[in-house]
């Protein structure tokens, strides 16, 4: 957490040496994008001994507003509408059954965004890092004999992701956005315990749910 936060850090205060740069002619953007999603969380592994990993892949969608400080380096808020999916414990239940359950989330990042080719007119590869938190809701019953879900969950999140964008014109581009993203453990309503994360199969050790996105967009420059 701490190294990605540097690194953040450090690309921001590299960005302030971009100023003098070339100041982009459209520096503002919306961006309009929907795709899919592949959460893996501390039970993700169920679906998988069970033959249902598929089921882990889920739906996105989200608006981002962006600014260019100058064709090389801007900023964006980045909001995402998204489904998931998740399990309960198996390994510490007497009848290591399988718990799926699905919920919904809203997550927002603030990312700092490099352009690869700012010269470029027509290809623009991007790559951003982000910090930002999630809203976890709607989750539905995974039928567990003991552990339970809450109403409603936050977690704060970080993430790299890498743009695409295709300028169809000086005010249109086509993209696509791949992220993955990392946020505290109560993403998914659950948090195991330090004993749980000891024993050797079923929880890894790393503190995080992960997500993945990858997303088909328009962006609008103005």
């Amino acid at each position: 957490m701490k190294k990605f936060v540097c690194t953040l850090a450090v690309i921001l205060l590299a960005a302030a040496g971009l100023s003098a740069q070339e100041k982009a002619e459209k520096p503002w953007n919306i961006a309009l994008k929907g795709g899919g999603d592949f959460s893996l969380t501390e039970n993700a592994f169920s679906y998988r001994e069970n033959g249902e990993f598929g089921k882990l892949i889920g739906y996105q969608g989200g608006l981002a507003i962006g600014y260019d400080f100058t064709k090389r380096f801007g900023i964006r808020l980045d909001a995402i509408y998204g489904k998931n999916a998740a399990a309960g414990n198996t390994y510490n239940t007497s009848a290591h059954g399988f718990y799926p359950y699905n919920f919904s989330s809203v997550s927002a990042f603030l990312d700092a965004i490099i352009n690869l080719n700012p010269k470029g007119t027509l290809f623009h590869p991007k790559f951003y890092a982000g910090l930002g938190g999630a809203f976890s809701f709607g989750f539905t019953d995974m039928n567990h004999p003991w552990q339970e879900l809450p109403a409603k969950s936050g977690a704060f999140g970080l993430r790299l992701g890498f743009i695409a964008e295709f300028k169809l014109s000086p005010v249109v581009g086509l993209y696509a956005d791949f992220a993955s993203e990392g946020f505290t453990d109560k993403f998914d309503g659950l948090m195991p315990t330090k004993e749980q994360r000891k024993e050797e199969r079923g929880y890894p050790g790393f503190p995080l749910d992960v997500r993945g996105l990858a997303s088909l967009g328009l962006c609008f420059h103005f």
